[in-house]
């Protein structure tokens, strides 16, 4: 995985939305069978044990204990009980949305990991269980909470796996938006420039963006800006008018009002605060 590929998945994961719809751990019923059906949520299978069938696309799988599965949202999918003893799994379903886009739709990973028995897998699943019998006034934070540490352990596991992970196509005209920001955050880029270099109109280009990314464009070059404050702020001993002009901030009052809507600290608080002691 190349820094552009890893830089552009933080960013899709920074923006990331989840919600679960319903979530358990038993063995499934003899009528446990379903063909040719296409959700619109995701599902994790975790298996413990027991033996059947599920076909994700094209791909046939008869998954073994041990293994966990991702059956993505939109993916013509069936599953069905086989002759053996039936499965005993963990399962969730859930969204997992990245402006109006499903994560899996913008990240490629495998479609199942083998972990191995280890214990973390079926901890994650229980303390998202857990959740079911609460009710803790943050129970929707402590649900999130939960499913985005599934989510997470996936993807780091897929992503040390032998296919790893990768985003998936990113339309040309956006990854030409993305790179010239990265290379220009630190002037007072528009979106009508950003518009005209990839031949869009400015509002269909901010609608497109956002519902790809999750954010919009001048957003996108906010973030980019206070993350090298952050970064110039711990490793340099610049003044703050000094920073500004680094990332295009000259306006020192400005810069701090930014700064601390992104990180709840004004700049000389950051540094005081965050630098090793």
């Amino acid at each position: 995985m190349n820094a552009p590929q890893r830089q552009l998945m933080q960013l899709y994961l920074s923006n990331l939305q989840v919600k679960v719809t319903a979530s358990g751990y038993n063995q499934v019923w003899t009528d446990w069978r379903e063909l040719d059906y296409t959700p619109d949520y995701n599902k994790f299978y975790l298996i413990c044990d027991g033996e059947g069938w599920l076909k994700i696309g094209d791909e046939e799988y008869y998954p073994r204990p041990g293994q966990w599965f991702i059956m993505p949202e939109g993916v013509k999918q069936s599953f069905s009980y086989t002759s053996g003893p039936r499965y005993t799994k963990y399962w969730c379903h859930f969204t997992a949305k990245i402006g109006q886009s499903n994560l899996f739709d913008l990240l490629g990973v495998p479609l199942h990991i083998d972990t191995g028995h280890a214990p973390e897998p079926v901890q994650l699943f229980r303390e998202l269980l857990a959740c079911r019998a609460s009710d803790a006034l943050t129970l929707p934070l402590m649900t999130q909470a939960a499913m985005l540490k599934l989510i997470s352990y996936y993807i780091e596991h897929a992503a040390a796996g032998m296919t790893g992970v990768q985003p998936a196509a990113t339309p040309g005209y956006l990854q030409e938006a993305i790179s010239y920001m990265d290379a220009h955050y630190n002037r007072n880029v528009t979106v009508p420039e950003l518009a005209e270099r990839v031949h869009l109109h400015p509002n269909y280009f901010i609608r497109v963006f956002k519902r790809h990314f999750g954010l919009s464009p001048i957003q996108y070059i906010n973030r980019k800006k206070i993350e090298q404050a952050k970064w110039l702020l711990l490793s340099t001993d610049l003044p703050l008018t000094g920073i500004g002009e680094e990332i295009g901030i000259p306006d020192v009052p400005y810069f701090s009002k930014l700064f601390k809507a992104f990180t709840g600290f004004s700049p000389t608080a950051y540094r005081i605060h965050s630098r090793p002691k």
